[in-house]
């Protein structure tokens, strides 16, 4: 397990990085957050054990969806809520991204980008499964944003988790091969749908690219990205449907680096280790300044109140409870009581260092400015 944080690359580095860049709004509540994470800044809370008494006494966590040592608990609280509305059927993961010459347009423009980003990923998907040709039945999707790569680099893309069946005129009509839809039929869509939609927003630009606010300008920097080939995946089912919410909630709550790939802080700079997909999926290890850790690691900051987890289909929120029950009758599945009763268990354990009962009671102490 590291020994070494984010946190600490913060409070080494962040004074230097703060007094030579910007920081947004958005950013400056993350860099607060963590910066304070489970220090006395943010107050204590105790738990009780309700059989001896002995009382266990912590600082309280910031709760930052951005903070490495926070995600756990949001993400088993997830889990446990999002496996209610699992479906007997296969699951596939597909993964949609842009190109890397949109990454400076998606800087300046992240709300706008992303929801595009999302609804193309959506439509395309939605659409193709409902065409005869391929499953022919509206299927379910769960969708996340990532926004990095393994080295921290901009890289926006969506994960999609999407059921391997679907309705059409109330039955169930569920694919009995290792696709949903052909890789490049996907790609050719989702590209034409998102550039499409990209032309329609009102971008933000930096004076470099303010040129592309006249339409004819835009045109002709898009126009090559029609002929190139966009990164698109589809990765067929893994094990049973019980897995997959485990699955998506480990894509779900990821940042861009966790703290057990941080391997060393030196004097001015920062080593991590990585996963090199260029070279067998080979882990290396790569130095930068501290400066540019910081740098890489906001770049990932998300808006405010921007949701980073969608669902379409028959999982919509609206209709998400009864077109899960006719999806059950249709397909004639077994309710997994055993599995969400066991990420209960999980989500509430804890265990007394003196007498090892596990009820216990919690209290939280604010510091005032928090209230």
């Amino acid at each position: 397990m590291s020994n070494f944080t984010i946190q600490d690359i913060f409070l080494k580095f962040g004074e230097e990085y703060i007094n030579t860049h910007k920081l947004s709004k958005d950013e400056w509540k993350v860099y607060n957050a963590i910066v304070k994470c489970k220090t006395k800044e943010l107050g204590i809370h105790t738990i009780t054990c309700e059989h001896c008494g002995e009382t266990t006494i912590g600082y309280n966590s910031c709760r930052n969806r951005h903070c490495p040592m926070c995600q756990s608990y949001a993400r088993e609280r997830w889990i446990e809520k999002e496996s209610s509305n699992l479906l007997e059927c296969p699951y596939f993961h597909i993964v949609t991204t842009v190109p890397s010459e949109l990454n400076e347009i998606a800087l300046y423009n992240k709300k706008e980008f992303y929801n595009i980003l999302f609804s193309s990923t959506s439509e395309a998907i939605l659409e193709l499964c409902e065409d005869p040709k391929w499953l022919g039945a509206k299927v379910g999707l769960t969708s996340i944003l990532h926004t990095w790569g393994q080295t921290m680099e901009f890289h926006p893309h969506i994960h999609s988790i999407v059921t391997g069946g679907g309705i059409k005129n109330n039955k169930w009509i569920e694919t009995d091969k290792d696709y949903l839809i052909k890789v490049q039929v996907l790609g050719s869509l989702f590209k034409g749908k998102f550039l499409s939609k990209l032309k329609h927003l009102n971008l933000n630009l930096p004076d470099n690219l303010s040129h592309l606010k006249d339409i004819k300008n835009l045109n002709k920097f898009l126009e090559p990205l029609y002929n190139k080939t966009w990164i698109t995946y589809i990765e067929p089912p893994k094990g049973e449907p019980e897995n997959v919410i485990e699955y998506i909630g480990r894509y779900s709550f990821r940042v861009a680096i966790s703290n057990e790939r941080i391997k060393n802080i030196s004097e001015d700079s920062v080593t991590f280790e990585y996963k090199d997909y260029k070279d067998n999926s080979k882990i290396k290890e790569m130095t930068i300044t501290g400066i540019e850790f910081i740098r890489r690691f906001l770049m990932h900051v998300l808006p405010n109140n921007f949701t980073k987890i969608k669902h379409y289909g028959i999982l919509t929120n609206r209709n998400k409870k009864s077109l899960i029950k006719l999806c059950r009758i249709l397909i004639g599945q077994k309710v997994f009581n055993d599995f969400t009763i066991s990420l209960k268990r999980k989500l509430h354990e804890f265990i007394c260092p003196t007498c090892g009962n596990n009820t216990f009671n919690y209290s939280y102490f604010y510091k005032q400015s928090y209230n």
